[in-house]
């Protein structure tokens, strides 16, 4: 399985990599305008879900090209496999996009002891790009007339690619200029790192515009409603350039250090499915069709034929996104809080049901029809012509679809968000708890010097202490606000013993701030670490992380964490 995201030591070395060389110069090429509805996708399915692929609404399937099966002589290729999968999915009606991946052992970059680990040298940049020209001229010519979009590698970041930015974007500028020789109309797809990398997007964005017709998401394990902020963002760039948004997605899936708990069900995926229309995504991608066979007809049949009409502005925590125009317009609500509700004008033509199809009758009283949400949307239909026309007024007018917050969640006229942390503490904008469930930040709580704190632990591998800002009161600074982190600390026993620095979600990808020891004292301490180019756009699921792994002989205590803005 392609692993999704990344443990915070390997995410540093796959985010330094990225340091983007500019290209030659070119304008984009012109591209077809986005669809208005998304696109159920399949990625590298078995025959079996292939067959049922289309029942299921699907019509697009990538498939995967790798260089070091096909190839693994020089000279000696077999195409046989990605014949066969090519034409199977031609037969079931879907549309293919080969993703070109891997570099056989006797092309890789690799010296020594990495040519004896697939796992490495088949994720490093060919030695030579002329062979990869070749390669890729080989199946663009192969499949011409039966395959127009592509897509350069699964993934950016360890352990997938292990080049740096300018390799790929060199693999990228051979690729395309190959395919466009042998299919002037061919679409390339660019691979990105894990999560929704707007740094990296947007620089690439800038800087390599002509090298790409789509860029190729994979969030895996992230709530819905945590991407409608950073796709509401990329969207409105990348539609402005011509480009599409492809996202492959799970609702279940380790977070970055290999925990996570299972989120399955249709609720799961029709909210998804309602959220990447809403932000407009072209192709939605699913890895395990067959245990979501049931959820993917029953949405499909709902949300797949509806283009995305607008939004609804109700109660904190509550989603209402209309879908379709006129007598066949349907509304989809969800509340990720218990207890929420949704008031809608009674009418005849009224009906509620749940994506299952089980009616929902909702409590109507003196005109008003109150409908009990939950995380599994409900879907009303024959609603009044007044709430599809209020749906596209308020996206004309407030733009992308965000979260409705109460006043106590917003920060956004906060001059600071902070955590007192302990086993539950107080977090005012600023959050721990939820991290707590990683392996590497699972802190234990504890009591010093009167009060509740917490502290890492060497003897078992948790040296980070997580947190995200709220994103009402920083999001995607791409270093317009520098911003001030305040964290308080328990004095060291002895000099040069423990200490801690930042590793931060930056314009130019993760980085460390220069490591500060704490000061030898019996009582608590405070660090303040300034930060110029703060982008904190929980990238990979959070913005900042106190790190202690320089520590051997003590273990970091912290009892507060303070964010500030400063002046621009």
């Amino acid at each position: 399985m392609t692993v999704r995201h990344l443990a915070p030591a390997a995410m540093i070395a796959a985010l330094l990599v990225f340091s983007l060389g500019r290209p030659g110069s070119g304008q984009p090429a012109a591209t077809p305008a986005p669809q208005a509805t998304t696109q159920l996708g399949l990625v590298s399915p078995d025959a079996a879900a292939l067959a049922a692929a289309k029942s299921l609404g699907v019509r697009a399937v990538k498939i995967l090209a790798d260089w070091s099966i096909i190839e693994p002589k020089r000279g000696e290729p077999s195409w046989a496999d990605l014949d066969r999968a090519v034409t199977a999915a031609a037969k079931e009606g879907l549309s293919p996009i080969i993703v070109l991946t891997y570099t056989p052992r006797w092309a890789s970059l690799g010296t020594g002891p990495d040519l004896t680990r697939p796992e490495v040298y088949s994720r490093q940049p060919p030695r030579d790009v002329r062979d990869w020209e070749r390669f890729v001229g080989d199946v663009a010519a192969r499949f011409r007339g039966r395959v127009s979009e592509w897509q350069i590698w699964t993934q950016l970041g360890l352990p997938q690619f292990r080049g740096t930015g300018s390799e790929y974007l060199a693999l990228v500028q051979a690729a395309r200029a190959r395919l466009r020789a042998v299919d002037p109309a061919a679409r390339v797809a660019l691979a990105s790192p894990a999560g929704v990398d707007l740094a990296f997007l947007t620089r690439v964005l800038q800087e390599a515009p002509a090298t790409f017709d789509a860029v190729a998401l994979s969030p895996q394990g992230f709530p819905p409603e945590s991407l409608l902020r950073p796709l509401g963002i990329l969207s409105r760039r990348m539609r402005s350039a011509g480009k599409s948004i492809w996202v492959e997605w799970s609702p279940e899936g380790p977070g970055p250090d290999g925990t996570g708990a299972p989120a399955r069900g249709v609720g799961q995926w029709a909210r998804m499915l309602g959220v990447a229309q809403a932000a407009g995504v072209d192709r939605l991608f699913t890895a395990d069709p067959a245990r979501l066979d049931g959820d993917l007809r029953l949405i499909g049949a709902l949300l797949a034929s509806r283009p995305y009409t607008g939004y609804l502005v109700r109660d904190p925590d509550v989603y209402a996104a209309v879908y379709g125009a006129a007598a066949d317009a349907v509304l989809v609500a969800w509340s990720t809080t218990d207890g929420r509700t949704l008031e809608v004008p009674a009418s005849p033509t009224l009906r509620v049901t749940t994506f299952d199809g089980q009616a929902a009758p909702p409590d109507v009283r003196e005109g008003r029809a109150a409908v009990r949400l939950s995380a599994a949307p409900q879907v009303m239909s024959g609603i009044p012509a007044a709430l599809v026309d209020e749906a596209r007024a308020t996206a004309a007018a407030r733009g992308p679809m965000l979260p409705v917050l109460s006043v106590e969640h917003d920060f956004g006229r906060s001059t600071e968000v902070s955590a007192r942390l302990g086993r539950i503490g107080e977090e005012r904008g600023l959050y721990n708890l939820p991290y707590r469930s990683r392996r590497n930040g699972a802190v234990d709580a504890i009591e010093i010097g009167g009060v509740e704190a917490i502290q890492t632990s060497i003897a078992r591998q948790v040296i980070y202490v997580y947190f995200d800002i709220d994103d009402t009161f920083l999001y995607f600074a791409e270093g317009r606000v520098p911003i001030e982190i305040t964290v308080e600390v328990w004095g060291a026993r002895a000099a040069r013993q423990v200490g801690f620095n930042v590793l931060y979600d930056s314009t130019g990808g993760y980085r460390f701030t220069p490591w500060q020891w704490v000061d030898v004292r019996e009582g608590w301490a405070t660090y303040t670490i300034r930060l110029t180019d703060a982008n904190m756009a929980n990238t990979w699921g959070w913005d900042f992380a106190i790190n202690t792994s320089g520590n051997r002989a003590e273990d970091l205590i912290v009892r507060s964490v303070t964010v500030r803005k400063g002046a621009p």
